[in-house]
């Protein structure tokens, strides 16, 4: 019975603690003398009673995308799952920057606990104050009562007697994770003085206090297996127009979209502290339109609001420069009063301007312990670049590269915009010419290093850089000055858009937009519309592109200058493609590339019109299942109108025989300008070619490149082919045959008429069209018949192998013989053959390009095939690449560009 009575007092007599510590802790946020600053962010006073707290996004994930995604959720629900009942000797570490909203979000939480809304099944919430574990030898049950005045020793003992339903809060401990002690000297006594590290380990690794739960932030995660971290990534998009919209009455959505266009602000507007300074600057109609702009406003507002003269302020920002430039060489978060004095900022210590740029952790300025850090890494850096132009120190330009990171770059190219740094000088007075200048000349020389190579990161450092500096002349100079390579730009993000998109604006033109791989949003491709406009040609192939980013790109093409546009292998589906061509009808474009696209027949009849009413000259539709029934309904669409298209690719389209005749009535109408016809990989089989070669004999027909290749031709369809060969108003010039069953009776048909005079054809391909022997020689006749016009011929993957290509090294003999490039890939060639083939090359005057890959040559006519080079000079080419050749002769061949092996 006593010991229940004992239970049932301590019980009471905690309910009543637990009452006065609420009410401690309400009337701290109540009394609170902290105020809020430009800088520093909204006060936790103003922010609770003011109802102004707007929820943060936050991820249990260090790997969580910046960008916001599914990866978001809210910090509220992540803390409550947490700390959820039940769940005891929970260690949780908020970790984020500076001004990311950690210790708003602790303090909101302590002031619904004490309000009763939240975690209720905690006795205490009790801070750990981080500058009384700062002091030298103090226990935690020390720290604790220093902290909590309002408690009595016997209060807290009492407490401290059940871990499990106490939560200790330690905010700011950023320094005291980064050297853990040993395990050795870690603490179990609550009573047992330590130094701050020690006591912090032992309850991490819950040796002291074992039970209790802990609420920690930092601006560094901390790699424990005891501690769950979670990622604040500050404001969402929803969350940012929320808290806007709690600070302006009207026009929340224009100064939105002001801030999102702002050069440099969207990078960093999830930080809600950033958000603050820019809804003060709102409220003033200040919307800035960069980032250093808005560093601008703030430290003249700062400086005219505490009265500080130009010299003054100039004296000060060079102080501050400083010290910023210490902070960040000795990778510092904190400096030390005598790092104050040193950077010349003594005569500052006791002035208000100082604290309105630092934070001093303790009261007292006067005291050597005293740490002083800048309000935000942002403004140090700006700091460190106003620096560089107010400094009177001599200056090596030449090391802005190496000593300034990328922020504090951007701010001085941001400075040195007149536009962006002129309320600056108004307070500070005029910027250093002579730095200004130097910093062109730099910028300038780092466009001249890194346009030309292949780094995408430093392309998109310099485009931004670019950027900021805001300058139409000195972009204008900068890429005069240097070739800029066209390398593809996939990852693009919503600033590199920005930056694209401002550069090429003032240089008015872009040959090459290289988008190869890219995953573009609608947003992004808004932002890199006037690139878009601007460019003459553009790839987009291989990348994830929306019907929403289609539409976008097809806009502004249509007010473009594009004439050239891969898509390929992009999924656009019919509905991408139909919106495209609706609004590409207009443009300038001549070629279009949708290979592999996810086409089906729906898209025919937008293509149709887009073939009528555009000046397209070349499309590609390979790869996509438009069939016999989509490639009818696109050339009957057409029409009798004559559209511009002069090359045609339906390779790999899923056609067969049936769609040669709605082709052969087209080439004589609407396509009667058509010069390049590929009908690759599709199943011609049978006699379908008999209309075709009506059509390039009719006279109505301008084709002079037809591609057939692995059509599953065989020799009944040589018969038409060879007598169109032969027409005189056929213009056929190329002709590849490839990977068909030709035998011995179609191709010699064709050789055949090789002979006419009338024949036009130069180039030929019949590359594994099982040739005989007996076709050799009909080719070797046709070559040195002084009659054909053939300068390219390839006939490799044949079984005739080297006594068949017998017949060709004679053709090769012979004085009439035209043939430049000559193609016998994998023919089984061995060195035997070696000797007959240079003395044939050696006595024509016309080859320049001989094609021996993957054969069966060996070191052994290597010095044969150099000395082949050497005496005939004008062979631009031999390939013996895939030969069986051994390392040690590749560095003889190295010495002769012309050999590639």
């Amino acid at each position: 019975m006593s010991a229940r009575m004992d239970t049932q007092c301590s019980t009471e007599f905690l309910r009543e603690v637990q009452k006065l510590h609420k009410e401690k802790l309400r009337n701290d946020v109540l009394n609170s003398v902290q105020r809020s600053s430009l800088l520093g962010g909204q006060s936790a006073k103003e922010v609770i009673l003011g109802n102004r707290y707007t929820a943060l996004s936050a991820s249990l994930s260090e790997e969580a995308s910046l960008v916001e995604d599914g990866t978001w959720e809210a910090l509220e629900v992540l803390l409550t799952e947490a700390f959820a009942a039940g769940h005891e000797s929970l260690r949780v570490m908020l970790c984020g920057g500076a001004g990311m909203g950690k210790t708003i979000a602790v303090e909101k939480l302590i002031w619904d606990w004490a309000a009763g809304s939240c975690l209720q099944h905690y006795t205490l919430l009790l801070r750990v104050c981080v500058q009384a574990l700062c002091m030298p030898g103090d226990s935690l049950q020390g720290v604790l009562l220093s902290t909590h005045a309002h408690l009595s020793a016997e209060a807290l003992t009492l407490a401290l007697q059940t871990p499990h339903k106490l939560l200790l809060v330690l905010d700011e401990l950023d320094g005291f994770l980064l050297d853990p002690p040993p395990s050795d000297v870690l603490v179990c006594d609550l009573q047992q003085p330590a130094g701050g590290a020690v006591l912090l380990h032992s309850l991490l690794q819950g040796s002291l206090l074992p039970g209790a739960s802990l609420l920690l932030t930092s601006r560094e995660p901390v790699i424990l297996e005891t501690v769950q971290n979670i990622y604040i990534l500050g404001f969402s998009h929803a969350q940012r127009r929320a808290y806007f919209r709690g600070f302006l009455e009207v026009g929340v959505e224009e100064v939105l979209d002001r801030c999102e266009r702002a050069v440099g602000v969207a990078e960093l507007w999830a930080c809600p502290a950033f958000c603050w300074t820019l809804c003060q600057q709102a409220q003033q109609e200040c919307v800035p339109d960069t980032l250093s702009e808005l560093l601008c406003m703030v430290t003249h507002t700062l400086l005219q609001e505490h009265g500080v003269d130009m010299q003054t302020a100039r004296e000060l920002l060079a102080g501050l420069g400083k010290l910023a430039n210490h902070c960040t060489h000795l990778d510092l978060l904190c400096c030390t009063r005598s790092d104050l004095i040193t950077c010349g900022l003594e005569p500052f210590l006791t002035s208000p301007i100082l604290f309105a740029f630092l934070h001093m952790v303790g009261c007292d300025v006067t005291s050597p312990d005293g740490t002083f850090s800048f309000l935000s890494p942002v403004l140090r850096e700006f700091l460190q670049a106003v620096s560089f132009y107010v400094s009177q120190s001599e200056y090596d330009g030449g090391g802005i590269l190496e000593e300034y990171q990328d922020l504090c770059l951007v701010f001085l190219a941001g400075l040195s915009d007149p536009v962006q740094r002129k309320l600056l000088e108004t307070s500070a007075g005029p910027l250093g010419s002579d730095r200004l200048s130097e910093f062109h000349r730099w910028l300038m020389g780092l466009a001249a290093q890194v346009l030309p190579g292949y780094g995408k990161r430093e392309h998109w450092r310099v485009l931004r850089l670019l950027h900021h500096a805001h300058s139409p002349a000195l972009i204008r100079e900068s890429v005069a000055s240097s070739t800029w390579r066209a390398i593809s730009y996939s990852g693009l993000q919503g600033p590199d858009c920005a930056a694209l998109a401002f550069v090429v604006s003032c240089l008015g033109e872009m040959e090459h937009l290289n988008l190869y791989m890219s995953a573009l949003t609608e947003e992004q491709a808004q932002k890199i519309t006037p690139a878009v406009q601007l460019a003459k040609s553009i790839s987009l192939s291989q990348s994830r592109v929306s019907v929403g980013v289609i539409t976008q790109f097809g806009r502004a093409m249509s007010e473009g200058h594009v004439n050239q546009l891969d898509l390929s292998y992009c999924t656009l589906g019919d509905e991408g493609a139909q919106s495209l061509c609706t609004s590409l009808q207009l443009s300038r474009l001549h070629t279009l590339t949708l290979r592999s696209c996810a086409l089906t027949p729906v898209c025919s009849e937008a293509l149709s019109k887009l073939l009528c009413g555009s000046k397209l000259r070349e499309l590609d539709l390979g790869g996509n299942e438009l069939q016999d029934q989509g490639v009818s309904r696109l050339l009957s669409a057409l029409g009798p109108s004559v559209c511009a298209l002069q090359e045609l690719r339906l390779d790999r389209c899923a056609l067969s025989g049936a769609c040669v005749a709605p082709l052969s009535s087209a080439m004589c109408a609407a396509l009667s300008v058509l010069r390049m016809l590929d009908l690759s990989w599709n199943s011609l089989a049978g006699d379908s070619l008999e209309l075709l070669s009506q059509t390039l004999q009719s006279g109505c027909c301008c084709l002079t490149t037809l591609r057939l290749f692995d059509c599953e031709l065989t020799d009944s369809c040589c018969s038409s082919l060879a007598a169109a060969l032969q027409s005189e108003k056929c213009c056929l010039v190329e002709l590849d045959l490839s990977v068909n069953e030709l035998h011995q009776s179609g191709a010699i048909l064709i050789c055949d008429a090789l002979k006419a005079p009338s024949c036009s054809l130069e180039k030929l391909c019949m590359v594994r069209c099982e040739l005989s022997d007996e076709v050799f020689s009909a080719l070797g006749s046709v070559l040195g018949s002084g009659v054909s016009r053939l300068k390219h011929l390839a006939i490799g993957l044949n079984p005739a192998a080297s006594a068949g290509v017998k017949h060709i090294w004679k053709a090769l003999k012979h004085t009439h013989c035209r043939l430049q490039h000559l193609d016998l890939e994998m023919m089984e060639l061995t060195d035997t053959c070696v000797d007959e083939l240079c003395e044939a090359i050696t006595a024509n005057n016309s080859l320049t390009t001989l094609i021996l890959k993957n054969n069966s040559l060996t070191d052994a006519s290597v010095p044969r095939m150099i000395k082949l080079i050497q005496d005939h000079p004008i062979m631009n080419e031999l390939n013996l690449q895939y030969n069986d050749f051994c390392e040690d002769v590749f560095d003889l061949m190295e010495r002769f560009p012309a050999i590639k092996y």
